[in-house]
């Protein structure tokens, strides 16, 4: 979503996350970005800066992608689901403690 997106600026931010449970995609034509927006009924037509959690079993048979247990953004978007680390890693922790 910025003038410098490409594939080899995806490839270096995809070395700064080592952990195997993470997927790196890079979607040049901003096709997800246009489905996430109407999941999560955004006023934005492409969804970027979205951070989404889904339950290990979620399915992903829909033609749009399913709506997450839980998300957050950066965009200009709703203020009560504007990024707050905090917040983001209280829910991301008891969706793991209700997994148990």
């Amino acid at each position: 979503m910025l003038a410098a997106d490409s594939l080899s600026a995806a490839k270096e931010c995809e070395g700064r996350f080592s952990d195997s449970r993470v997927k790196h995609y890079w979607d040049p034509d901003r096709i997800l970005g246009r489905y996430l927006s109407r999941t999560l009924n955004l006023k934005a037509s492409i969804a970027w800066d979205v951070y989404l959690v889904y339950t290990p079993v979620h399915a992903w048979d829909t033609d749009l992608p399913p709506t997450p247990k839980f998300w957050m953004h950066q965009l200009d978007e709703e203020p009560a689901l504007f990024l707050d680390p905090i917040r983001f890693k209280h829910n991301v922790q008891v969706m793991i403690e209700e997994s148990f």
